[in-house]
């Protein structure tokens, strides 16, 4: 019988939790209401409405607490939670250690989605064994996260 290839398990949350504070809220909406009257006097009032919904969207969203998920890699590909990334839809990877967490950038074939982040739980999960699985299906390439990816890290997102 042929041995499996080994597998990793961890768990971690979506995102780092950061404390918002009710300024941060009501900077938001001065931000989104002085937009949408910007938009108002260029006789745009379809954009106002859109910055108006899509600021109230960006405060919701900030309040929720980040959901903790399950991480996979197996000989298959990857399982973040619910999607499932099978390696031959993949390029390569990436270990990115930082002060702020290691975390895995995968090269994706898709065009929407180039760049897979996927948060590293070292409690759980050794950075060396994951380098290990990962060697033996994709190759190890620089990558670094995107500008707009950096951005919503540093809002808090």
């Amino acid at each position: 019988m042929a041995k499996k290839a080994p597998s990793l398990h961890w768990q971690t949350f979506e995102y780092e939790l950061r404390e918002r504070s009710t300024d941060w809220f009501w900077a938001v909406g001065i931000i989104s209401i002085a937009v949408a009257i910007t938009a108002i006097i260029f006789n745009n009032v379809l954009f106002a409405i859109v910055i108006l919904i899509g600021g109230f969207a960006l405060s919701l969203y900030a309040a929720r607490p980040p959901k903790e998920i399950d991480i996979v890699i197996s000989d298959k590909g990857i399982l973040l939670e619910k999607y499932f990334y099978p390696y031959r839809t993949l390029e390569s990877f990436w270990v990115e250690e930082r002060g702020g967490g290691s975390r895995i950038l995968v090269k994706s074939q898709r065009l929407v989605m180039p760049y897979i982040v996927i948060p590293i739980n070292e409690e759980e999960a050794d950075i060396e064994t994951v380098k290990g699985i990962l060697r033996k299906y994709l190759p190890e390439v620089f990558h670094s996260e995107s500008i707009f990816h950096r951005l919503m890290e540093y809002l808090g997102f």
